[in-house]
């Protein structure tokens, strides 16, 4: 990145920096317990995922030790990096050292702080879209036509993280007709991206064909509740750009659709409306479109550079700055772990981002579980099992719980991973989130989760049960434990 703003690589530093040192303040995400035992159920594919990031997460707590930092130091990393290639796509579609420095600071704000926080499915897609772009940026501008080769390596890591980045592929598909770039389409290159993109998603898509494609079953469900928050839809989308600065990647878009100077890369606009409209119409979540923010960003900070250049006094980039500054100081307040956890409840954070909530009580309801199972007699003890309502209980009671007894569910991926052994003979069943456990017979409540600062978490009051009629035959009553969410 030769060229490149001081400044600018200085803010993304300083991203990567604050995501290391608040890695740690609260707990685990569920999801982050989820990647982790899945990784150590290595496969080529998932019914609800492909298999990357559980790789990553599993091996990163292998090396690092079963803590949340372990699993957020790479996503931290790749955050700042994001935020550097977003400053250098501004340096590349004509902005200076003000427009990278601009491009940093907006991106530095949005949803991809938030997410750069947590090891997720997510926070590796945005990031490979990222890299996509940023490519694609060198690419059609008559950059180095070796680089397509990169670019399929990094669209065919992005397929095996998360399905979602195909919309970008196919956006852009699109935009190189719309765009009437046949120099792209005629190219041996460019074809050979395309080619090594599909034979790194090959084997989870052989999976995905031997297994039944349960990731369709898993998207109308995805859908079917996203559809039903599509009242918040609009919110989401303001608080994912930046709040303040959201204007920055809309002025972007129309630059890279109209301007003249941005002709080399129209098909990039094309590609984002093309996903714009996928999401849309395939119900997607508001942050399925989050990728396409730091080449959009990159494209607005050019004409914001100019504009602040061509003001007579410190007026416009004074306000720029206060601007940017504020927008940076609530996104951080929100979604990182600022506020000490005792506090949240009496915060509106929990509110508007559930996520925060999400990371708080889960050592709480591991000694809740822990109590319930050193109340049992010793003879229903040796042959107990634990059934829990979804992947973040079990996950949590895996990692945080090796004394405890086995742990099942049939939440998603689990439920692959098998039924409770033949003869298992007492279950400690956690009932949470309106899910009741079938074909348990009748069981008694021995206790509540409790996370001790009053949170209105999803784990909060859950109930945790003794039952003694467990299933005679597994094998049968285990496809009534399935449920995908």
């Amino acid at each position: 990145m030769d060229g490149m703003s001081r400044w600018a690589l200085g803010l993304a530093a300083a991203v990567s920096m604050v995501l290391l040192v608040v890695a740690g303040a609260y707990g685990f995400h569920r999801d982050e317990f989820y990647f982790i035992i899945a990784g150590r159920h290595p496969a080529l594919g998932y019914v609800d995922q492909p298999p990357l990031t559980p790789i990553l997460s599993a091996a990163a707590v292998a090396l690092f030790g079963p803590t949340p930092v372990a699993v957020r130091i790479l996503p931290a990393l790749m955050t700042g990096l994001a935020v550097a290639m977003c400053a250098d796509m501004a340096r590349r579609f004509g902005g200076g050292h003000g427009a990278q420095v601009i491009a940093a600071a907006a991106l530095a704000t949005t949803g991809f702080l938030a997410i750069g926080h947590l090891g997720s499915t997510t926070t590796y897609d945005l990031f490979a879209w990222t890299v996509v772009l940023w490519l694609a940026v060198r690419l059609f501008a008559g950059g180095d036509r070796r680089l397509w080769l990169a670019l399929g390596l990094a669209a065919g890591l992005g397929l095996e993280n998360k399905y979602i980045i195909a919309f970008l592929g196919l956006g852009l598909a699109v935009g190189l007709v719309l765009a009437r770039r046949w120099d792209v389409l005629r190219s041996r290159w460019a074809w050979a991206a395309v080619g090594i993109a599909l034979l790194i998603w090959l084997p989870n898509l052989a999976w995905q064909a031997a297994n039944g494609w349960p990731q369709f079953d898993m998207a109308r469900v995805l859908a079917a509740k996203a559809q039903a928050e599509r009242d918040t839809f609009l919110l989401e989308l303001f608080l994912i750009g930046g709040t303040l600065m959201t204007i920055v990647p809309i002025i972007g878009a129309g630059r890279l659709l109209a301007a003249r100077d941005a002709r080399p890369w129209r098909t990039i606009a094309w590609a984002s409306i093309v996903v714009v409209g996928l999401v849309v119409w395939t119900s997607g979540k508001s942050y399925y479109m989050a990728g396409l923010l730091p080449v959009l960003i990159a494209s607005g900070a050019v004409p914001v550079e100019r504009w602040i250049r061509r003001g007579r006094t410190l007026v416009r980039p004074v306000a720029f700055g206060a601007a940017a500054l504020a927008a940076g100081t609530l996104m951080v307040v929100l979604t990182l772990p600022i506020v000490p956890a005792a506090s949240l409840a009496s915060t509106p954070i929990p509110d508007t981002y559930g996520e925060a909530g999400e990371q708080v009580g889960w050592p709480e309801l591991v000694s809740g579980v822990r109590s319930v199972v050193a109340a049992l007699p010793a003879t229903e003890r040796d042959g107990a099992v634990i059934l829990t309502a979804n992947y973040g209980e079990a996950g949590a009671l895996e990692i945080l719980g090796s004394d405890l007894p086995p742990v099942f569910s049939g939440h998603n991926g689990y439920w692959d991973w098998g039924p409770p052994p033949a003869g298992s003979t007492v279950g400690i069943v956690l009932a949470g989130g309106g899910w009741r456990a079938p074909a348990t017979g009748d069981c008694t409540v021995e206790g509540r989760v409790d996370n001790g600062v009053h949170l209105s978490n999803d784990e909060q009051g859950t109930i945790i049960q003794v039952c003694r009629r467990l299933p005679a035959d597994w094998a049968e009553a285990w496809p009534l434990f399935r449920h995908l969410d």
